[in-house]
């Protein structure tokens, strides 16, 4: 396996993350505060291990499978192979959340599950693209 397409998915997820994480920064502060009683706690070492398991995620099982042949094959295996891996994902997380905790609302899984689906997809198409060029 080359560690290649892992470190730039790793580098790209959260480039692509970020603008999402701030534009909603008080959705999750809101539904912390209400499970915990108190904000959330920021462990970035945390973080940079979740970004690593997404990345090896997109790099061995979806980059792969991506077809950079025209920008329609591109898109759709991008969507397919990326987008089920990232509803994967971040499913698993939202919905054990939701089902665990009141204020961890239907909405919020919904949105944080369906944007995990365009994040994963994004990332793998683009890390596509590059490592076809390499």
């Amino acid at each position: 396996m080359c560690w290649q397409p892992i470190l730039l998915t790793a580098v790209i997820l959260p480039l692509l993350d970020a603008p999402y994480l701030y534009l909603n920064k008080n959705l999750y502060l809101a539904a912390t505060k209400e499970i915990s009683g108190r904000g959330y706690t920021t462990r970035y070492y945390s973080a940079v291990l979740v970004y690593l398991a997404l990345a090896l995620g997109i790099a061995v099982l979806a980059v792969p499978n991506i077809r950079t042949s025209s920008w329609n094959t591109l898109a759709l295996d991008s969507m397919k192979w990326g987008g089920i891996l990232g509803l994967v994902a971040y499913a698993t997380f939202d919905f054990t959340m939701h089902f665990m905790f009141d204020d961890w609302t239907l909405q919020i899984a919904v949105q944080d599950t369906v944007w995990g689906g365009v994040l994963c997809s994004l990332a793998a198409g683009i890390v596509a693209v590059i490592m076809s060029k390499m």
